[in-house]
């Protein structure tokens, strides 16, 4: 069985929960994706990157997407 990293978005916190494969869990503050209002919709893992999908509050999906590295340093963000 192959083992993947997982992620997910605590709303209470604003932070990423991350599990590498090796089974070592950190998380880390991801303010900047939700910084001007927007809400997070989900989080995606994408080979070693992690996308932390967002949209304005009350929309109906992602528009946004803030990107980290496995380390929680933020790469960006980019429309979707």
């Amino acid at each position: 069985m192959e083992r993947i990293m997982t992620a997910f978005w605590d709303e209470d916190r604003q932070q990423v929960h991350v599990r590498r494969p090796t089974g070592q869990g950190f998380t880390f503050t991801a303010r900047q994706a939700v910084a001007g209002g927007h809400e997070v919709f989900g989080v995606q893992v994408i080979g070693t990157e992690i996308w932390v999908l967002t949209g304005a509050s009350g929309s109906r999906r992602p528009t946004w997407k803030a990107r980290y590295t496995q380390t929680g340093t933020y790469r960006g963000t980019s429309a979707l």
